[in-house]
């Protein structure tokens, strides 16, 4: 009820110049995503923890590719295959309801948005492996992820109350593991600044539509569900605004073996032409 309308989208949107609505913005970061990775037609795209499915179906309404979508939660599986299904596009994506580790071959792109983290602390190496074994050989993967720079624990609060077991990995660790599966990093960005701005409108539309949300089970979803949760998306909103706080968003394109000198542009142009 507080996310994105057209793609139910909960990880960082993308605030190019010129955008001013959360929709406008998670439709940006899946079109980044795909131009980073060169998803064409006729590839086949793996998305571990594909959430309800935005990327999948943006992806492939935009690029023509097809794809698969891996998912741990039952219901979520089931509401996307039938999200799938009504669009008549059961043919070209597909939801596998499975472990990340579970890899069912290899694909052209892999992608994974907002997933490292839920990983937790003592599976690191296992999560980028899954990314590696999942990926054809000279394909292209993008890690979205909220990350720090250096060694530090995730913060109490979320860890308690939010994301039990959740771990925020540092951004060295994961590069090292990225080269430990034979993955080169071709292009790292920052963006911490959009997940600001992704958190200001989650935050007023769940004040918003704060009544509907507690009309579904006023049980679960009581006062102190409410404190907790606006306590989570402000106090994230302001922790990836503050001059000196050391989390941020980082997107790592990989590749599998080094890059060939026509594998990938030369320069970054591409991305903004």
């Amino acid at each position: 009820m507080w996310l994105d309308e057209a793609l139910l989208m909960y990880t960082c949107a993308y605030w190019r110049e010129g955008t001013t609505t959360l929709e406008q913005a998670q439709a940006n970061k899946i079109d980044h995503v795909c131009r980073k990775i060169r998803l064409r037609p006729g590839e086949r795209f793996v998305d571990i923890g594909c959430g309800f499915g935005g990327f999948m179906l943006r992806a492939h309404e935009t690029t023509g590719a097809t794809g698969t979508g891996i998912n741990t939660t039952t219901e979520q599986v089931q509401w996307l295959r039938a999200r799938i299904a009504a669009r008549g596009l059961a043919d070209r994506l597909q939801v596998r309801e499975a472990d990340f580790r579970e890899v069912d071959g290899a694909y052209d792109k892999v992608v994974s948005i907002g997933v490292l983290e839920h990983a937790g602390r003592d599976q690191l190496a296992e999560v980028i492996k899954a990314h590696a074994d999942f990926l054809k050989p000279g394909g292209l993967g993008l890690l979205h992820f909220i990350g720090h720079v250096g060694r530090y624990d995730t913060e109490l609060f979320i860890r308690k109350h939010v994301f039990p077991g959740g771990w925020i990995p540092s951004l060295a660790d994961v590069i090292v593991e990225l080269e430990r599966c034979g993955l080169e990093v071709v292009d790292i960005e920052n963006l911490r600044r959009h997940y600001a701005l992704t958190l200001d409108p989650w935050a007023e539309r769940f004040e918003r539509r704060w009544d509907e949300i507690r009309a579904l089970d006023a049980q679960r979803f009581d006062e102190r569900f409410r404190r907790v949760w606006l306590s989570y998306l402000v106090g994230c909103a302001e922790m990836f605004r503050a001059p000196t706080e050391r989390t941020y968003l980082f997107q790592i394109v990989f590749s599998k073996g080094n890059l060939a000198r026509d594998a990938y542009p030369m320069d970054r142009a591409f991305l903004y032409a």
